[in-house]
């Protein structure tokens, strides 16, 4: 049993360095629970097998460069679609799919050529998907173009809608990367108009025009910007009130982020960007659960049910 799970390990090692441009020692040890003696004499084991492993100081070991299975042709898109499903799939809840998946993507990315396994490199830190995300989502057709200009450093122009509907207006911005969140796809940029980092949601993007201009400024990571100006971005939140009570709302919306409304016949539509906690937003909704709903976005109506379903047991239990 032992035997086989060292071989295995070496398998497994052989796939890693034909995926990957460099892949750290220290990294081997943690994913297999070994000492760095056992990795350097798996190594020894796949070079008496004929596998030329070379070392580059600083960074971790490879295998030398051409020697592998005949690689496939993988065009770009497709090369952008699998670093695409290993983000989603890391957020996959099953444990057994998750780990599987990891292993089909490990060999597929061991026939890449080296230009595919550092553009893979590079575009791991363009996406970053947050939550749990739903694989039957549409991925907009612009995010191919996104991803390639913020690898690229090229600056890009977006003629963007934004949530008051007002007309279209051209940005010109730097892309940092792409991420999901509440169910929306967004783009994370530098936007010169603004002179600061703003998301844009992919659907408000009416046109892209990627321009053969470069930016010199060197972002964060897009995890990091996110976390660190997620404050300063918003939820977009649409409710329904009866007219008849629609005043109510007037005395403390603005602290939601209020930005407009239409009347649309005995109902008022009410729009929000709140930069508050969404769950806030809800809580202070549950006042008017009587005359209104809460249209958008669909997880805080959810959330909204959860809430009262919990208030109803509790008040059924006393």
């Amino acid at each position: 049993m032992e035997n086989i799970k060292k071989f295995e390990r070496i398998v497994h090692i052989f796939f890693l360095l034909q995926s990957r441009s460099f892949l750290p020692i220290e990294e081997l040890m943690e994913k297999f629970q070994v000492t760095r003696r056992t990795i350097y004499r798996d190594f020894s084991i796949l070079e008496r097998a004929g596998i030329p492993i070379v070392s580059s100081p600083g960074t971790g070991y490879s295998i030398v460069d051409g020697f592998r299975l005949p690689p496939s042709r993988f065009t770009e898109g497709e090369v952008l679609s699998v670093m695409i499903a290993e983000k989603i799939m890391r957020n996959h809840e099953t444990e057994s799919v998750r780990r599987n998946f990891e292993q089909v993507l490990t060999k597929i990315k061991s026939s890449f050529h080296s230009h595919q396994k550092n553009e893979i490199l590079h575009l791991q830190h363009k996406l970053f998907i947050k939550e749990k995300f739903d694989t039957k989502e549409y991925v907009p057709n612009i995010m191919d173009n996104l991803l390639k200009s913020s690898v690229d450093k090229k600056l890009t122009e977006i003629l963007y809608k934004n949530a008051k509907g007002d007309k279209p207006n051209l940005r010109t911005v730097e892309p940092i990367g792409v991420f999901n969140e509440n169910g929306n796809w967004y783009l994370l940029a530098y936007c010169h108009s603004r002179c600061d980092y703003r998301n844009f949601r992919l659907d408000r993007i009416q046109k892209l025009d990627v321009l053969e201009k470069y930016f010199e400024k060197e972002h964060p990571s897009i995890d990091k910007l996110n976390e660190h100006y997620h404050s300063q971005f918003f939820t977009e939140i649409t409710v329904s009130i009866d007219r008849k009570y629609a005043h109510f709302l007037s005395i403390e919306r603005d602290n939601f982020g209020y930005v407009k409304e239409m009347i649309t016949g005995e109902n008022v539509l009410m729009y929000f960007n709140c930069r508050s906690h969404p769950t806030a937003f809800v809580r202070w909704f549950l006042r008017f659960i009587d005359v209104g709903d809460l249209i958008e976005p669909i997880h805080l109506k959810e959330e909204l049910l959860v809430i009262l379903r919990a208030g109803m047991l509790r008040m059924g239990t006393k």
